[in-house]
């Protein structure tokens, strides 16, 4: 890290550790929840009096309940790109830890992008938390921290770099992260064999993707047994290093073919992230699936379940967090189904679909990316997906993904949610390959030609 970048985030970390009351906000995504955690367990161990309270977005709707907190607010994850937002609503006493692009700069903000990080590949929102509560001596959360940033897909890559390398190495110090290079499919913790090869969508796995009796035909023929001695079904962690290898082998041969580019095929083998205090074959152990099911929590608007979990609840929050992480798959297939059936509809630079009430605001985003994992979409165009507004009628809310191989061409997601949502009077932002934006529903066709417009020029057209 750079030294300077250090000594700001030390200067940040003193004004915050001198506030008696705050409240935390942040977030409803795994790395929101993750950040929020680090942040309120910090403050507490400082002795501080401290409430959280979770976001879907920070926008003018909910800017008006931060208005009613008399205390200071401390943003993480969000904040950034809404300075002016909170000055207008005469929000005065708050501090930020974020790593999206900032609007302006100002002395109680901590950021990496000043300091030349990439907050979409570099450091995640709960990477910064972390970085606070180190400089204060907490060095404890690196697990919780590493799970945020693979929630923000800062590993889709292959790996964690930078900054997120920091904090990997501080966890494995410590004996609660482990890393290896391995298969990096969903489920490798927590679920049978056959169900981690029929419910892979990241990437989709021609012919055995939702293909039961096919996932069993392909591992017997690869002489893995399905079993263990004790007649429960084996999880990818079960199997010995010649039988993974084996199983890595024929998933290569068999995408490549199927005519799967390379790049695809690439980022299905890379760096895993295991925690090593949590119990063996649950979702915890794995930060893959610790972050999906942080996510189900937000996304199923029980944002507060994930961060009792991250603070290290097992008991009664840990079970209800299990219950909706099944809720949430359910309502995914549901959505994913919807979306076959459907299909999209087509702008020159861009495709679409409208779920029309059929998929939820706050899931359709996941269907989208699923989609893409399992090419149901067109690789060769980003996707805008958009639902239904739970909190006003009247708006529509926009989730954006693209891929590896498009911001390569120069597709910046947020950039143009940011922009074009703010033609049309709405409010929108987010990273390079996954964003948002919320929009008056009536301005939709002009939101769509602004957006069709803007992705033509960054392409170069």
């Amino acid at each position: 890290m750079k030294e300077d970048f250090w000594e700001y985030i030390c200067n940040f970390s003193e004004k915050l550790a001198k506030e008696k009351k705050l409240t935390a906000v942040s977030h409803h995504d795994a790395d929101g929840i993750t950040a929020c955690a680090i942040m309120v367990d910090l403050l507490r161990k400082l002795g501080k009096e401290v409430d959280f309270l979770i976001l879907k977005q920070l926008d003018s709707m909910s800017i008006e309940d931060l208005s009613k907190i008399n205390n200071p607010i401390v943003f993480t994850d969000m904040g950034s790109g809404q300075y002016t937002l909170l000055k207008e609503n005469k929000i005065k006493d708050f501090y930020v830890i974020d790593h999206h692009p900032p609007e302006v700069d100002h002395e109680r903000q901590v950021n990496p992008h000043f300091y030349g990080y990439d907050g979409g590949r570099d450091v995640s929102g709960s990477g910064m938390a972390y970085f606070v509560a180190k400089s204060l001596g907490h060095e404890e959360n690196a697990h919780i921290a590493l799970v945020g940033a693979v929630g923000d897909m800062q590993d889709s890559d292959g790996k964690l770099r930078s900054l997120n390398r920091i904090i990997l190495k501080d966890g494995e110090k410590q004996g609660i992260l482990k890393v290896k290079h391995d298969l990096r499919l969903f489920g490798r913790q927590s679920r049978p064999l056959t169900q981690m090869l029929a419910y892979a969508s990241n990437p989709f796995l021609p012919g055995l993707t939702g293909q039961r009796e096919n996932c069993i035909t392909f591992l017997q023929n690869l002489g893995i047994e399905l079993k263990k001695p004790n007649g429960k079904l084996k999880s990818y962690v079960d199997l010995k290093f010649d039988e993974r290898q084996k199983l890595m082998s024929a998933l290569y041969i068999l995408l490549l073919d199927a005519g799967i580019p390379e790049f695809v095929i690439q980022g299905m083998v890379g760096e895993v992230y295991t925690l090593l205090k949590e119990e063996k074959g649950t979702e915890l152990r794995d930060s893959k699936e610790f972050s999906t099911l942080l996510n189900a929590c937000g996304r199923q608007q029980k944002p507060e379940i994930g961060v009792e979990v991250c603070l290290g609840d097992r008991g009664d929050h840990w079970l209800t967090a299990r219950d909706i992480l099944q809720d949430h798959r359910r309502m995914l297939r549901e959505g994913i189904e919807y979306l076959k059936k459907k299909g999209t509809k087509h702008m020159k630079n861009f495709d679409y679909f409208d779920s029309e009430g059929a998929i939820t605001e706050s899931i359709i985003g996941v269907v989208a990316g699923m989609a893409y994992g399992a090419r149901i979409l067109d690789p060769s165009k980003p996707i805008l997906a958009l639902a239904q507004d739970r909190d006003n009628p009247e708006y529509l809310k926009i989730s954006s993904r693209a891929n590896w191989g498009l911001i390569r061409k120069g597709i910046h997601l947020g950039n143009a949610m940011k922009d074009c949502s703010k033609k049309v009077n709405g409010d929108g932002g987010g990273h390079d390959i996954a964003a948002g934006a919320r929009i008056p529903k009536n301005k939709r066709e002009e939101f769509l030609q602004y957006v069709d417009e803007t992705f033509k020029k960054q392409l170069g057209g």
